[in-house]
């Protein structure tokens, strides 16, 4: 999961090729009207993204251009922190998506009302990719006066290659959640649950080196964050002055299972702090 600071807008990305007319490409945002008690998704793109319906002023959807253009040109139009462009180009490229003609994004700038893509992620989305999700306050107000909440901590270091490293978040979309073939991701056992929402966890890409603490967390989490002080002395406390690597989990979805492990993915549990 890259890294969104929890406390600031972010948008949902996608870019691709779509050459259809134009009545087909606006259909697939159209929604229906459908009763209130209705379980089905209102339109093509609420289906694919696995949400009932979306607010229609959040999601942009620039024209597209008549041809395939260079990726870089493409990011440019887009409404994103400058800081975050060099992050898109460099998904795209992993995605193998060097021209494309299309782009739109959804705004999430309302926590209680945010738009979450679902995994397992489809391989289009009328004829985009997914490119993930970016910080865009620079870009938009949040209407949420204060996102911060308790979060469960761990930092250290873990140099797995990345693809190893997210396994141990990965859950088990193949099976329901009471069946006898459902797999316990390794940090659901760890923290003792069977799931977690992914709504309310971080765990950015860890740095390939390690970093003082207090920059770890600026890079990862907020310079901002009024906590900062206090996880360094308890960082400090346990040994831990550099480090490459950090995950949050929201303190109220889930118990935390004692006694503690010694490492969770080889990073050790630091404690509970409001971010």
């Amino acid at each position: 999961m890259s890294k969104v600071d929890l406390n600031k807008v972010a948008i949902q990305l996608w870019i691709g090729n779509n050459f259809s007319s134009d009545e087909e490409y606006e259909i697939y945002f159209q929604q229906e009207d459908l009763p209130i008690d209705s379980d089905d998704p209102s339109c093509k793109f609420c289906a694919d993204v696995d949400a009932y319906g979306y607010i229609e002023a959040r999601l942009i959807v620039p024209e597209r251009f008549s041809s395939p253009q260079d990726i870089n040109l493409i990011i440019d139009t887009i409404e994103v922190n400058e800081s975050e462009k060099k992050k898109i180009y460099e998904q795209c490229i992993k995605l193998g998506i060097t021209t494309a003609n299309a782009v739109f994004w959804y705004v999430n700038n309302d926590y209680s009302l945010n738009l979450e893509v679902q995994k397992p992620y489809k391989e289009n989305y009328n004829g985009l990719k997914y490119i993930g999700e970016f910080n865009a306050d620079t870009k938009y107000e949040s209407d949420d006066e204060d996102l911060s909440s308790d979060q469960y901590l761990w930092i250290g270091t873990n140099f797995m290659p990345v693809e190893e490293y997210n396994k141990y978040f990965e859950l088990d979309y193949t099976e329901e959640l009471d069946s006898p073939e459902y797999k316990v991701c390794p940090f659901c056992k760890d923290i003792g649950d069977n799931w977690y929402d992914e709504d309310f966890i971080g765990y950015p890409k860890p740095l390939q080196k390690e970093i003082d603490v207090g920059e770890l967390i600026d890079e990862l989490i907020s310079p901002d964050a009024d906590c900062r002080q206090e996880i360094i002395e308890k960082c400090h406390q346990l040994g831990i002055t550099k480090a490459n690597a950090l995950v949050w989990y929201k303190a109220s979805e889930v118990e935390l299972q004692k006694p503690y492990k010694e490492n969770y993915n080889q990073l050790k549990y630091i404690g509970v702090f409001k971010f």
